[in-house]
């Protein structure tokens, strides 16, 4: 799991801006499922309107407008200011803000591993048939503790 701590102000305006999503979403969405796709964009506008909220009402268009203008390295960039600046005076919101990011960060992350075709069995036995046609091959493995 990541620590929440460890999420900058790049990473969250990432999530919160729609075209940066879709790009991130473009390069890891091939090991995603639609219904983690739809989550993750689903976070990332209740991310975006904090952020639209956190501003000054009067601000708060000029915020959206450059959300929406991030993937232009300017706009990001005074984002990334504001938002760290706001981060570091308010951490109940910088709290908030990460805690968004850190959801997005881990379907990312458990759909990625869901994509290998992971099988951890805990006790029992595990069968995986992949091709119902091919032989079933299954190991039976004991382990003894103590004595026999």
């Amino acid at each position: 799991m990541i620590d929440p701590a460890s999420i900058t102000a790049a990473t969250i305006v990432g999530y919160a801006a729609p075209k940066l999503l879709d790009a991130a979403l473009g390069r890891v969405g091939e090991s995603l499922t639609e219904g983690a796709i739809a989550q993750v964009k689903r976070t990332g506008e209740q991310l975006r309107q904090v952020i639209i909220q956190r501003a000054k009402p009067d601000q708060q268009a000029a915020v959206a407008a450059a959300l929406e203008q991030a993937d232009l390295p300017e706009r990001r960039q005074k984002l990334e200011q504001w938002l760290e600046k706001g981060m570091a005076q308010n951490t109940q919101f910088a709290q908030e803000l990460r805690q968004l990011a850190q959801g997005i960060e881990q379907v990312i992350q458990i759909e990625d591993v869901q994509a290998k075709n992971i099988q951890q069995v805990f006790g029992g036995q595990g069968q995986q048939v992949n091709d119902p046609q091919a032989p079933v091959i299954q190991t039976v493995e004991k382990f003894y503790y103590g004595k026999d």
